[in-house]
């Protein structure tokens, strides 16, 4: 968990003096799930894209997301039928640059590379005697995403998904509403 805050504070640190000169801020809020493996998790996530000024076609963009899922079941250990529950948890924060296509004013889009941290409890009963894990785990992720605006309005719709690499082997998919914020911070 302490590399994923270091990573939040250096993002910070990098994004809040940029974005504080920033006319053009697309932020959005929505759902994410994440899946596969017999996963399903779902939580909410949000994005924040900056472009500098309106004549620029390259910005850059943040995401986060945290999806979690309960369980509850029968493992077999040893021809023993222990019932457990358990819950996954996963955050994630990912940037990228963002880019809007010539001659399509109403679409954007952005690949991205982040670290997704998963952490799973599971608590185990048989005949009153129980017993419990806890495991962490970090991974790097990738993934794409585009927004499209609404016309005549300044909200817009946005989709990305991403791989999570390593053990874990997870997609995530955030589907988002978002709202076009034209010269609000100088």
């Amino acid at each position: 968990m302490h590399i994923l805050k270091k990573t939040v504070i250096a993002i910070s640190c990098f994004v809040c003096p940029i974005a504080a000169q920033a006319s053009e801020n697309y932020i959005s809020v929505g759902a994410t799930h994440l899946g596969g493996n017999g996963v399903s998790a779902s939580g909410g996530g949000f994005s924040w894209a900056s472009f500098g000024s309106k004549e620029q076609n390259v910005g850059f963009i943040v995401t986060s997301s945290l999806a979690k899922e309960d369980v509850d079941s029968t493992g077999d250990v040893n021809n023993l039928f222990i019932p457990y529950r358990g819950t996954l948890t996963v955050f994630d924060i990912n940037v990228g640059p963002i880019f809007k296509v010539q001659n399509l004013s109403w679409l954007r889009l952005y690949p991205l590379i982040g670290i997704s941290h998963a952490n799973v409890d599971i608590n185990a009963c048989l005949d009153h005697i129980c017993a419990s894990d806890n495991e962490s785990k970090n991974e790097f992720n990738y993934g794409v995403g585009l927004q499209l605006d609404i016309p005549t309005t300044n909200i817009y719709t946005e989709f990305n998904i991403k791989r999570v690499m390593g053990d874990f082997n997870k997609t995530n998919m955030y589907f988002g509403v978002g709202y076009h914020l034209s010269n609000t911070l100088y």
